[in-house]
């Protein structure tokens, strides 16, 4: 969540305010709350069955084998999920060391964890004259979840997604994961599971259930990352309170300004529910942006309002792999204001009516001490203007002109992106990102992909340069230093390059490939403070009109969080 915050809310440094100091769209949108988190949920399941040994370790004992047959306690025939765990496997037959049975026991225990089944393998008493070995599985059911903590405004609703674990029978620890994580991504719970033997029937486990919950956090924010025209230093600030309503559901405010409180001013806020106990959840989000840039004597002012709606759902809900789906509707306007004295003369108007569908996942494995061997994740955003509620229309319209003369409020964009991690060891990371857009009309101010300090390009101002189409590409070698586990220092290289092209009439930054290099210190306190110093090095003119390449930038961002005591 803290890196979610390398944001700001400042434009970038450009002369021609015809078009370039529009800022971009993240100059303008604060960052919102992260709905599906890397939760803490945590499974054990050790405690279901009592750990058996061998009584035939040190056995002379030898029998024939022919067969091998399982069933239930009862005698019954196995569920076809726990038969169908158990279908690979290879099992001995002929001469073999009464040490066999255990060696299959634990063979079939080890088969039926992979699949996620808490289950275990009785051994019963019996005589094999016929050359048959019958084994028993016994798989745990949940007859009762206890709960241990506050949970807050959220009591009925965890109770209801509890009790769904009780008609799971055989019970599977990975469906056991999917609904705690569910449960997890409730704003401002944590939850942790461990099962124990109910001391009835063979297989009955009890839920024992922890509950942390929070009941706000507070998000801070201050960095250097933007221009001069509208200041350097900008600082942000969001609270969020958790379970107001009790519907799974959070609520959040957030303000930014730039360091003199003239270039810039933001203000945000929006409300997220939970719709059911599959995660998904339906947020709405209005943000107000107030921007007048130093241009010296010519007083210009952009005003952006931008708000929506957001439905998502998760497909597939686990600690390793997630995917999630997602549709909303972007309402956006951007007006932009010449001022001398009392009179306003309006330059331009951009009206936008946007509907969206996405999709996103990740996957990842990591070591026993957390760290990463590999990770993925990757996002596609299908969006389609509509000329409705509005829209601004292409050209000049009504005494009022666009931000770009050729820009489609109706435009049809795509973007995706990837993010890769590989770990060859704990303390060493390669990083690759990508993003791309691609659209086959010009498009308006706010649907360009920009360049800079706030998507790839470290070192050339936000939105010094953006495209109708982009590739942006980033490359990162970071290490670890073992300083201790409370506080982590991360030296990091990389290189960024970013392709542009624009689609309008006239345009002259077409086929630009921009790119840049540096490195840096990440500073952690985990879940607390995040401080980021980069130094930048940026290799080509942000504009072709530009007399030189921008200058060398020392970035510095840190980011603060803070939660009430987990109760």
């Amino acid at each position: 969540m803290l890196a979610g915050l390398l944001w700001s809310g400042a434009a970038a440094a450009q002369t021609n305010p015809s078009q370039q100091s529009l800022p971009s769209p993240e100059q303008v949108t604060p960052p919102t709350p992260e709905i599906q988190k890397r939760s803490s949920v945590n499974v054990d399941s050790r405690g279901a069955f009592q750990a058996e040994t061998c009584p035939f370790d040190d056995s002379p004992l030898r029998l024939d084998l022919k067969k091998v047959e399982f069933s239930r306690p009862d005698g019954s025939a196995l569920q076809p999920e726990i038969a169908a765990a158990i279908s690979d496997l290879k099992l001995p037959s002929g001469d073999q060391s009464i040490r066999v049975v255990c060696e299959l026991r634990d063979n079939v225990n080890a088969a039926l964890r992979r699949r996620g089944w808490i289950a275990s393998v009785q051994i019963p008493a019996q005589e094999i004259t016929d050359g048959v070995l019958r084994l028993q599985i016994v798989t745990a059911r949940m007859v009762e979840t206890r709960v241990r903590g506050n949970p807050g405004p959220y009591d009925k609703l965890l109770r209801e997604r509890l009790a769904q674990l009780q008609a799971y029978d055989p019970l599977n620890e990975r469906t056991v994961e999917r609904l705690l994580l569910l449960a997890g991504d409730v704003p401002g719970l944590d939850v942790q599971l461990a099962l124990r033997p109910a001391g009835g029937k063979q297989g009955d486990v009890i839920g024992e259930v922890t509950i942390n919950y929070r009941r706000f956090t507070v998000l801070a924010n201050a960095q250097n990352y933007n221009s001069k025209v509208l200041g350097r230093e900008t600082a942000y600030v969001r609270g969020e309170y958790y379970g107001l309503t009790g519907m799974a559901d959070l609520t959040y405010f957030g303000v930014s300004s730039t360091a003199d409180f003239q270039e810039q001013k933001i203000l945000q806020a929006g409300h997220i529910i939970g719709l059911d106990g599959k995660g998904t959840t339906f947020g709405g989000r209005v943000s107000y942006a107030w921007s007048r840039p130093d241009l010296g004597a010519l007083d210009y002012r952009t005003d952006t309002l931008i708000a929506g709606f957001d439905l998502t759902r998760p497909l597939v809900r686990s600690l390793n792999t997630n995917v999630s789906v997602g549709a909303g509707f972007d309402y956006i306007d951007q007006y932009t204001n010449i001022y001398s004295g009392d009179a306003k003369l309006p330059l331009t108007r951009d009206k936008m009516r946007i509907v969206y569908a996405s999709m996103s996942g990740d996957m990842r494995d990591l070591r026993l001490d957390g760290s990463v061997i590999w990770s993925l994740r990757t996002a596609v955003e299908l969006r389609k203007g509509f000329e409705i509620l509005g829209a601004s229309k292409t050209g000049f319209v009504d005494g009022h002109v666009q931000s770009r003369i050729d820009g489609n409020s109706a435009a049809f964009v795509a973007r995706g992106s990837v993010e890769g991690i590989v770990g060859p060891s704990p303390w060493f990371r390669l990083i690759g990102k990508g993003q791309v857009q691609w659209t086959d009309v010009s498009l308006l101010n706010y649907e360009e992909f920009s360049l800079g300090n706030l998507t790839i390009g470290r070192g050339y101002d936000p939105g010094a340069n953006s495209g109708d189409r982009a590739v942006g590409l980033s490359a990162e070698a970071e290490f670890t230093l073992p300083i201790s586990q409370r506080f982590t220092v991360q030296p990091f290289g990389f290189y960024d390059f970013v392709y542009l092209d624009n689609l309008d009439r006239g345009a002259t930054e077409r086929n630009r490939k921009l790119s840049s290099f540096g490195g840096g210190v990440r500073l952690t306190l985990p879940g607390m403070a995040l401080l980021e110093v980069t130094y930048a090095h940026p290799k080509d003119k942000a504009l072709t009109i530009d007399q030189r390449r921008p200058s060398d930038r020392l970035l510095l961002s840190l980011s603060l969080r803070f939660s009430d005591t987990a109760r």
